[in-house]
């Protein structure tokens, strides 16, 4: 007998279709849903999720280690020179003197932050956008306007300068004036904030020029108090008043008191030997230390050297030419090696030249150990920079000399080795038409280690009593 199948009918397979299509749907959206859900759950359970972090151009991660190289990188930051131009000078400031530095905390609280915001969207979109692409987050720079402008009226107050005529010599030659130049302080400050901000290393402000008024013959000898008002640089160093040092002292502040009050002429040069004079006994001088052929030894006049190169360092720093100096044959204890310069009479002089539309006069004071020169004139002193690197290291050798005054086999140490130096220096002078670069390669020679030997004999050589002539370096 035949079996009847009952077929259900259209309306309740359209009912069970819709049904299977709502459990599909909703287990759909439930996976969906849970995916994200589980990875917002490690992310709040503190696992890391993310991929690469760059803050500055560096990848970070998301630990106190990880975001310890943001505070290197701010202190680099705030180190970095910004050259600053300003006419035809240019001025340097770190960017930290001039008021502007990047907060780290906040940027590394913003790394260790991530995934910790409290939105969901957020985090697990910063979480993809790490992974697919890399996430780079904003490092804003921090000006402070009032040091800002702090340095720019300093800026200002170096390089602002009253026009200044040009001068016509007896000779008939001619020395150009100095035009004269202003900047205005809020338009700088507002084009040095934004070149901080955007972390710019140069910048340029416009300048209100004013022309140098015409040559004026030029009568030498005829001075006044306002020829003198501006200082053009300053160099002090220092000098032992005790002891041995007495007589060099002495010579110093001798030397000091004959240059005080020396006039360069515009075009004109002082001669340090002509200025000072012999160095003897009859004109006040006693006898120091001094070198000679890379030793100490006992002269008349031992120390005027330091007078010579605290002038020179002066007149270098004023801008002034330098047509004549000598390096010492080692560097000296009272000045930066590269600076120092060596005079003797009468063969080794020291000159220097004034290349300004006005006399320039020098003031010396030696007094308590402190030996200062001043360089003052009429205006303001182009800008000068120096740096000096060292190209060479040369080692000294040993001396050995037989002294009958020691036990046989006794040493006794009379100068200690110096290192020979092959040193480049060199100094950029702002005038107004442009910058003048000078270089110059300074040599200062190995200066031997020297041992007296005892020889045990009274005929023995005695090395011309060196023990007598070289005495300990300190007084040097």
């Amino acid at each position: 007998m035949a079996t009847l199948h009952a077929w259900p009918e259209p309306s309740s397979i359209r009912l069970w279709r819709r049904r299977q299509r709502r459990r599909w749907l909703g287990f759909g959206a439930l996976t969906f849903a849970a995916v994200p859900t589980s990875l917002y759950l490690l992310l709040l359970a503190g696992v890391d999720l993310f991929g690469t972090i760059q803050v500055a151009g560096m990848t970070v991660t998301r630990s106190p280690g990880g975001v310890a190289v943001l505070e290197d990188y701010a202190q680099r930051w705030k180190d970095a020179v910004v050259s600053i131009r300003v006419g035809p000078y240019i001025a340097r400031y770190s960017r930290e003197r001039l008021g502007a530095r990047l907060p780290v905390k906040p940027v590394q609280t913003a790394v260790l932050g991530l995934g910790r915001s409290g939105n969901p969207l957020t985090d697990l979109l910063a979480v993809w956008t790490s992974r697919r692409s890399g996430l780079t987050l904003p490092w804003h720079a921090e000006v402070e306007r009032a040091v800002l402008a702090a340095r720019i009226r300093e800026l200002r107050g170096r390089l602002e300068r009253a026009p200044v005529p040009g001068v016509r010599l007896a000779n008939g030659t001619e020395l150009a004036g100095t035009p004269g130049l202003t900047i205005s302080l809020v338009g700088a400050v507002d084009r040095i904030g934004r070149a901080l901000a955007s972390g710019a290393v140069q910048a340029q402000l416009d300048v209100l020029r004013v022309a140098a008024p015409g040559s004026v013959n030029y009568a030498n000898g005829r001075y006044d108090a306002r020829q003198f008002k501006e200082l053009l640089a300053e160099f002090s160093t220092k000098y032992r008043t005790y002891g041995p040092a007495v007589g060099r002292a002495r010579n110093i502040e001798l030397a000091a008191q004959s240059i005080d009050g020396a006039v360069l002429e515009p075009g004109g040069e002082l001669s340090f030997n002509q200025r000072v004079g012999q160095r003897s006994y009859e004109r006040g001088y006693e006898a120091a230390n001094e070198l000679a052929n890379r030793r100490v030894v006992r002269g008349v006049g031992g120390g005027v050297c330091q007078v010579a190169a605290t002038l020179h360092a002066a007149a270098f720093f004023a801008g002034l030419a330098l047509p004549v100096y000598q390096p010492h044959s080692r560097p000296a204890r009272y000045i930066e090696v590269g600076l120092d310069t060596m005079v003797s009479w009468p063969h080794q002089d020291m000159r220097i030249a004034n290349v300004y539309p006005f006399p320039v006069r020098v003031r010396a004071q030696a007094n308590a150990g402190q030996l200062s020169i001043r360089l003052e004139g009429a205006g303001k002193p182009h800008p000068v920079e120096w740096s000096k690197e060292i190209l060479q290291r040369i080692k000294p050798g040993v001396q050995r000399l037989t002294d009958a005054k020691l036990a046989l086999g006794e040493t006794k140490v009379l100068q200690e080795a110096i290192d020979g130096l092959v040193l480049r220096r060199r100094r950029t002078v702002y005038f107004p038409t442009g910058p003048k670069v000078e270089e110059s390669l300074l040599r200062y020679p190995p200066n031997d280690r020297i041992v007296a030997v005892g020889g045990g004999s009274d005929d023995a050589d005695t090395g011309l009593a060196l023990s007598n002539r070289l005495p300990d370096l300190e007084d040097f």
